[in-house]
């Protein structure tokens, strides 16, 4: 079950029992009442599935009134909410007080999972940590395309750890089991965004939202004259950059989408990209809503159109609106899709804030609730499902190591370019 892995999970603590009190249990009482009324109130299906959800409340209060840490009370509530088994829909905590660097991340490709990233200078770049081992287990658990976002959103957002216990195969097959440490940095208890302290934490939370805006912005690279290749880290995105990718991609016979770790974004984004393939509208299915049904369309632009060859890149981390994307370029053979089958994460969803007083401050937190469940064209979902691409084309650990790309190869190939996986995984800067 769910609820056993995640208190397992958080028996190593990141902050001591010491530093739970009463009122801390008092202000996650009140977090998962008004989490709950969320979730009744906007949920898309009024019957959540069959689920009780009053009985599982009083579960999640048996425990919050058991907890003997903030980690094990929060445990409780992500834990009700995740009994709804909802991709879109779970329990957002509250600001951390501190920042957890793992200096490591991990991937899922196929049914394996592999390292993917290594930060120089990191407790795991010293032990030897490389792109292409494969991740054999985390704290004991063994990442799965199942369990794998479960372990993110504990680990990395429901509650850091101080380190992580990880079984590793290198590409060779030797095994490895190593206690990587994160670099943990303390951040204010008390962030001020009124008064005379505010300025500095207000341009603070700026800074962080403007690098992080930098960081999602589209990349474009040109291929000769024939083809345009284009990175869209995220559909969350302004849609005039959305029309400058397609206005850009005139007087180019191929057109390369890359929505790998593409996580998704606003539905307005996804339509302005479809809509600007295509002359005519394109259905892309219809939004299952709480009482009613609505279609979902992308307008398309007539002559203004993109006319040429469409080549779409998938991962095990392309979600939501980027599947929407692949699935419609392929239900109206519009383009071809290349890669690795997609997250199966495919819901609408709206974001919560909410508030808890304490003292003469508030807690922030909130929750992610789906609003619409979203059946394709052709009569599918996508939800635990995802998009299998028209050509299944995987790195293996060597190519992982070696920052090899051959699914972008394959898609240059099919262009008419003979870039091989070694250019092609040089094309862009690395992070």
């Amino acid at each position: 079950m769910i609820l056993l892995f995640l208190v397992a999970a958080l028996a190593t603590p990141l902050v001591s029992a010491a530093d739970f009190r009463e009122s801390d249990r008092d202000h996650a009482y009140t977090m998962l009442r008004d989490v709950r009324l969320e979730i009744e109130q906007k949920y898309f299906d009024p019957a959540f599935k069959g689920i009780d959800m009053a009985a599982n409340a009083e579960v999640a209060k048996t425990r919050i009134a058991k907890a003997t840490s903030i980690g094990e009370a929060f445990a409780a509530i992500a834990q009700f909410v995740l009994e709804l088994d909802d991709s879109h829909t779970f329990f957002v905590p509250p600001w951390q007080t501190t920042v957890v660097d793992y200096g490591w991340s991990m991937e899922m490709v196929g049914e394996t999972c592999y390292v993917v990233r290594v930060k120089p200078g990191s407790d795991a770049a010293r032990q030897g940590v490389t792109r292409g081992d494969a991740v054999k287990t985390v704290n004991g658990y063994r990442p799965t395309r199942e369990s794998f976002w479960r372990l993110e959103y504990l680990f990395r957002m429901l509650r850091p750890q101080p380190g992580l216990h990880v079984e590793l195969a290198t590409s060779k097959g030797a095994a490895r089991e190593l206690d990587l440490a994160a670099e943990v940095r303390q951040r204010k208890r008390v962030v001020a965004l009124t008064g005379a302290d505010s300025s500095w934490d207000i341009a603070r939370i700026n800074d962080e939202r403007a690098k992080e805006s930098r960081e999602q912005q589209p990349v474009t690279v040109e291929v000769g004259k024939q083809v345009l290749f284009v990175r869209l880290p995220t559909f969350a995105i302004d849609e005039s950059a959305i029309r400058q990718i397609l206005h850009r991609a005139h007087g180019y016979e191929t057109l390369i989408l890359d929505l790998r770790g593409n996580r998704g974004g606003p539905v307005v984004a996804l339509q302005a990209l479809l809509g600007g393939l295509s002359a005519k509208d394109v259905a892309i299915g219809s939004l299952k809503e709480r009482g009613h049904t609505t279609p979902l369309l992308a307008k398309g632009v007539g002559k203004d159109a993109f006319a040429g060859r469409v080549f779409v890149l998938v991962d095990a981390e392309s979600a939501s609106a980027s599947e929407l994307f692949a699935r419609t370029v392929q239900l109206i053979e519009r383009g071809t899709v290349i890669g690795d089958r997609t997250a199966g994460a495919v819901m609408t969803a709206q974001y919560n804030p909410l508030l808890v007083s304490h003292g003469e401050n508030v807690i922030v937190y909130g929750a992610l609730v789906t609003t619409a469940d979203v059946i394709m064209s052709d009569g599918g979902r996508l939800e635990k499902k995802g998009v299998t691409p028209d050509f299944i084309v995987l790195p293996t650990a060597e190519d992982l190591a070696a920052g090899r790309d051959p699914a972008l190869a394959q898609a240059f190939k099919f262009a008419g370019q003979s870039l091989d996986a070694a250019a092609a995984g040089a094309l862009l800067p690395k992070e």
